[in-house]
């Protein structure tokens, strides 16, 4: 995220009330409980409706690793869904946010369907597992950040939501992406993460890694340093804070990895037999794409939808074969082309001349039979009066 800390700006979306955070990681504070709750779910949830997909899978058996300040496992919406995670940052559980961000991201994949609101994660039955490698966003060691991918693809993550980067394309750094893959593990980073002024943040610059940048409510990008592979909502998300019942909306770097890995969760738990480089595929062969060339540059493959990422059925996974571009040629032997009238004109001519020939042949043996039986006759008959007798 863009920034020390994750600026949150706590609301009661129904009265459009807020109040804004000072930057907390500068004061040293920790973030105050959210106690304000919004009954609406923001217009994220909207725009991804992913209660849509929930028949089919709600992501209960994928772990999903957050690598970055660390998720608090006090946050009723997250309860019983938090790992204990590993902290690689220094002393401390790694399931202690103090300034909220990771938790607040951690909503947007997992958090559960609660009273009175309408927010809820993505994927309410994924298992988050916290990996602190940093207590400042805008300050990552690249190999912390290698050595914290590495433990989360140990710890049995299928789905690593990286929300933090580093300017510094360290080749250990990309190989832990790697490490992750082989491991079956789908590495979802923030393309629009503070790394510095203008700087490429890694890992998402690496192409091994499924890079995410937010878009506004207008589906307008957020300006990343990187080409995204897909988008999501970045700017006034409603999610949650590291402690209380509340909420909080945020506009920050980030944010959108949230999405796109609730969405992985969703296709993992759904189709087991994936691999992470299949998975990637159906993310973005199904997102909601720009009218654009694909990839564009600042879009990527589009909004992420997690209804189709889950229930298309796409023609390499079902096994069809998809139609040639053109038929091969075939060659016949020639043949000589024959004017049929002068074989038709015969065929008429001699079916006439047969059927008369038949027709007088029939006619002349009728007529020798009925003169010889009329002779017969005459022969036999008696005589008229007058006239003698034949002898």
């Amino acid at each position: 995220m863009r920034g020390r800390a994750l600026a949150v700006t706590t609301a009661l979306v129904v009265s459009a009330l807020a109040w804004v955070a000072p930057p907390l990681a500068a004061q040293q504070q920790c973030a105050p409980p959210a106690d304000k709750v919004s009954q609406a779910a923001g217009w994220s949830l909207q725009r991804l409706a992913p209660e849509r997909v929930w028949g089919f899978s709600r992501g209960e058996s994928t772990i999903v690793a957050v690598v970055g300040t660390g998720v608090s496992a006090a946050s009723p919406a997250l309860a019983g869904s938090v790992h204990s995670g590993q902290n690689l940052a220094g002393a401390g559980p790694a399931d202690n946010d103090c300034s909220g961000r990771d938790t607040f991201i951690a909503g947007v994949i997992a958090a559960h369907p609660m009273p009175g609101t309408g927010f809820t994660g993505i994927a309410p039955g994924a298992q988050i597992l916290p990996i602190r490698v940093t207590d400042d966003a805008s300050k990552v060691d690249p190999g912390r950040l290698a050595a914290g991918i590495r433990q989360a693809a140990d710890s049995g993550a299928r789905v690593i939501a990286v929300t933090v980067g580093t300017p510094v394309a360290a080749p250990d750094l990309r190989a832990a992406v790697t490490y992750a893959l082989s491991r079956d593990a789908l590495v979802v980073a923030a393309a629009d993460a503070d790394a510095g002024k203008d700087a490429i943040p890694y890992p998402a610059g690496f192409p091994e890694a499924l890079a995410v940048a937010g878009i506004d409510e207008q589906g307008s990008p957020i300006t990343s340093a990187v080409r995204p592979s897909l988008v999501a909502p970045g700017k006034n998300v409603v999610s949650i804070g590291p402690a209380g019942a509340g909420h909080l909306v945020a506009s920050a770097g980030g944010i959108g990895v949230g999405f796109v890995a609730g969405a992985a969760a969703l296709v993992r738990d759904y189709h087991r037999d994936l691999s992470p480089a299949e998975v990637r595929h159906r993310l973005e062969s199904t997102a909601d794409h720009p009218s654009t060339a694909l990839p564009d540059p600042q879009r990527g493959y589009g909004v992420v939808n997690p209804h189709a990422a889950v229930t298309t059925v796409l023609p390499a996974e079902s096994g069809e074969q998809p139609m040639p571009v053109r038929a091969p040629s075939v060659q016949l032997p020639s043949v000589p082309v024959v004017d049929p009238l002068p074989n038709a004109v015969a065929l008429v001519v001699t079916t006439v001349v047969g059927a008369a020939m038949l027709t007088g042949a029939i006619a002349a043996a009728l007529v020798r039979r009925a003169r010889k039986r009329g002779w017969r006759s005459a022969w036999n008959a008696p005589p008229k009066d007058g006239q003698p007798a034949r002898s």
